[in-house]
Formats: C-alpha cells, structure tokens, sequence
C-alpha cells in the first residue's frame, strides 16, 4: 500500500479513538463518530477512484482487510444509535428491545454461514473472486449503503466481511447490556483507584479469562478460575466473578466463534504488524 493509505489509516484510528473519549452520552457519541466516518470516507474513496493497485494481493488486502475494519466501525455505530434512540422505558421491553437486535444478528449470520465460516477460516481460494472488483456481483442493492453504490469502491464481499466484523462487536453490546439490565449491576469496585479500568464487554474478560487458565498461564496452573476472575475484577474495575460460569455458558453457546474476542485480538495485532513491515 502507498503511502498515503499507510498515512490515512494511521491518522484515522488516532482521531477515531480521540472523538470516542470525548463524547460520554452513547447518542451523541454515535452521531460524532459517524459524521467523522463518513467525511474520512469519502475522502478515502476520492483516492480509491484514482489509484492503481501494483498487484492482485494488494487489492485484496485492500477490500479484505483495510476497508471493512472502517467500514464495520460505520456500521456498527449506526446501529448503536438506531437501537439507543428507540429503546423502551421499562427495563423488561429493554431487554425485549436488545434481544430483538441479536436475533436479527443471528438471521444475519445463518443467512451467510457459508461465506462467514471461509473467512473465518482464513481461507483464501477465493479471494480474486471476492476481493478483486473486476469480479464484483451478486450484490444485493438492500445489503449496500451509500458507500458500496459505485463498483469502483466495491468488490462483491468486502461490505459483508464489514457487516460480520460490525455484528460481532455488536453482539457482545448487546449482551452486555441484558447482563447489566437482568442484574441490576453497572457499577463496579468504585473505592478502587487503578488507573486501569476494563472498556470491553465482560464476555470479552471472561472469554480472555478462561483462555489464561486453561493453558495454566497462572501458578503453573494451579489456580482456580474464581481465583483468577476475582484478580481481574479488581484489578481492571468490573464485576465478572459472580457471573464467569453464566458467561461461559453463553460463550460455549454460540454458533459461529466462540472465541471470537480471541479471533479479535489475534487478527487486530496481525494486521497491525503487517502494516509496520510495510
């Protein structure tokens, strides 16, 4: 990739993470990012019009990789802010109202088992067929916002790869927003004064958690997983001790990845170290 993709999605992430840490309220942050995505967009694709990938692979990088780790950041906020501004007043339609969004995830995701377990996979055999644009098709007009209207800036795949990677973060949201509801429990360890505080979902923790204590990454292993949970609570200011079996229950019940915060950690670092070899 030339210089100016290395330079715009570098100066891209920094402004991202700034805008989001300004904004406390979800709604006003959702509209802030959104309006930020948007604009950086359209500049994005006013280069994209004009230059001439060097190889087949890089295309691919492009539509696989770069462009849907933005285009899932749209996706998902939009969503957020779709759900947040129609949610119910009563804490039983709140729930109603999250779990009405998951099941529409979960139709998502049956609906394209197939191409989601091939990237999931890591798979590549068909990467020229849905990552190259010349052999863009079969996209469905009602899966395309305004950014995948022109073939130049799509291929048939990479707005999907965006909406998977979208609803997966989604997901763990929504979960852990019906957690906090069922529970009654958002505040968490407040006489504690790390500087640390954990920002992602408690499925996220927990699914970490139990990953460091199956490779007995702790004590040779010999400590138990409650021993484990109630180190992380309290060191990274989240209450997931009294709920880690619940979570890992939902965990092992997911249909697609199960560990996908894994997944997450893995493919975020990979991509971050391709781009410094660059």
């Amino acid at each position: 990739m030339d210089n100016y993709s290395y330079d715009f999605f570098t100066e891209f992430e920094k402004e991202f993470e700034s805008i989001k840490s300004k904004n406390s309220s979800i709604i006003k942050k959702c509209h802030a990012v959104i309006a930020f995505i948007e604009q950086e967009l359209q500049e994005l694709f006013s280069w994209l019009k004009k230059y001439k990938f060097n190889t087949p692979e890089e295309e691919i990088h492009f539509f696989k990789i770069i462009k849907p780790s933005i285009v899932a950041k749209l996706i998902y906020y939009k969503e957020i802010l779709n759900i947040e501004s129609n949610l119910p007043a009563s804490k039983k339609n709140k729930i109603k109202h999250y779990e009405k969004s998951l099941n529409k995830i979960h139709k998502h995701s049956k609906s394209n088992k197939q191409f989601f377990e091939y990237y999931r996979a890591r798979a590549s055999h068909n990467d020229q067929l849905y990552f190259i644009r010349s052999n863009s098709r079969n996209i469905l007009h009602d899966d395309c916002i305004y950014i995948n209207y022109d073939s130049k800036l799509s291929t048939s795949h990479d707005y999907l790869i965006a909406t998977m990677i979208a609803y997966d973060t989604l997901t763990t949201y929504l979960e852990n927003r019906i957690e906090e509801l069922e529970t009654n429990c958002s505040i968490i360890h407040p006489s504690n004064d790390n500087l640390l505080n954990w920002s992602g979902s408690k499925v996220d923790l927990v699914e970490l958690v139990y990953s460091l204590h199956h490779t007995k990454s702790f004590n040779n292993g010999n400590s138990d997983i409650k021993e484990i949970a109630a180190y992380f609570s309290k060191m990274f200011n989240i209450e997931i001790e009294e709920s880690i079996y619940r979570s890992y229950l939902d965990i092992k019940a997911r249909k697609i990845d199960r560990t996908k915060f894994l997944t997450q950690l893995s493919d975020t670092l990979n991509h971050k170290i391709n781009e410094e070899e660059k």
